[in-house]
């Protein structure tokens, strides 16, 4: 992988360890974007530089840590984040889980474990992009249709809800997601019906009894079809009907 153009910031406030980070980045042949000591200084040059990786000490001098400043700067941008810390504490690691972090780096470090976690998390977070970028074309197309399209999984789960779904039901897509299939249908025995993964569906036309966000119920003819990875294993249901 080239790091030549791989900017990273340097959130540490052991001034010492960060020359050391700071040597070591530039000998593997990254740009340090910048450097800071505390939250306040790491969510501003974060915002203001706009790094491809930051490497966050966990224990931060001031009012907030490591964790609480991630949890600042990845509402507002989607960096990966590579946690530092000189201590294995498992109250921090599952606290650290809620910032979804790309990797740990336990002090002291050696340039090893520094170029595999660094390399992992860009390539990681390049896959990532790769996937929304994927899924937003796709959501565009779903979209584009006329027709109400939704998707769930086995446990009723929804995972895709387009806009002439939203339309129907009067329901926002992540309104949706937070709901189960079965919400949005007036009989269970119909839910337990489509989410039964031995039915062996192909495509069928059914007639199903809907809810929407009112409570208002309706009837619509919906076409009923497995919803299959690229493996062709089925993992759930496409519904798909004509709009009014």
């Amino acid at each position: 992988m080239s790091t030549s153009k791989k900017r990273i910031l340097v959130v540490e406030d052991d001034i010492q360890m960060a020359k050391f980070i700071q040597f070591k980045l530039n000998y593997m042949g990254y740009e340090v974007a910048g450097n800071a000591v505390n939250c306040a200084e790491a969510v501003e040059r974060a915002t203001m530089l706009k790094p491809d990786l930051i490497l966050m000490d966990i224990m931060l001098e001031g009012t907030s840590d490591g964790i609480e400043t991630a949890q600042m700067i990845v509402a507002q941008q989607h960096v990966p984040i590579i946690y530092l810390t000189a201590h294995e504490d498992e109250v921090l690691f599952e606290r650290a889980k809620i910032t979804e972090p790309f990797g740990y780096l336990i002090k002291p470090f050696n340039d090893r474990d520094l170029r595999i976690v660094l390399e992992t998390s860009l390539y990681r977070h390049e896959q990532d992009k790769r996937i929304q970028k994927v899924l937003a074309d796709v959501r565009d197309v779903l979209d584009s249709s006329l027709d109400m399209m939704i998707t769930c999984d086995f446990d009723g789960n929804i995972i895709e809800f387009n806009k002439a779904a939203e339309q129907t039901f009067g329901l926002k897509r992540e309104a949706a997601r937070a709901h189960s299939i079965q919400t949005l249908l007036a009989d269970s025995s119909q839910g337990e019906t489509l989410l039964d993964r031995n039915s062996g569906v192909v495509h069928r036309l059914e007639q199903f009894k809907f809810v929407d966000d009112s409570g208002k119920a309706f009837l619509k003819e919906v076409v009923v079809t497995p919803l299959q990875d690229s493996s062709g294993n089925t993992k759930g249901r496409l519904l798909v009907a004509r709009s009014d």
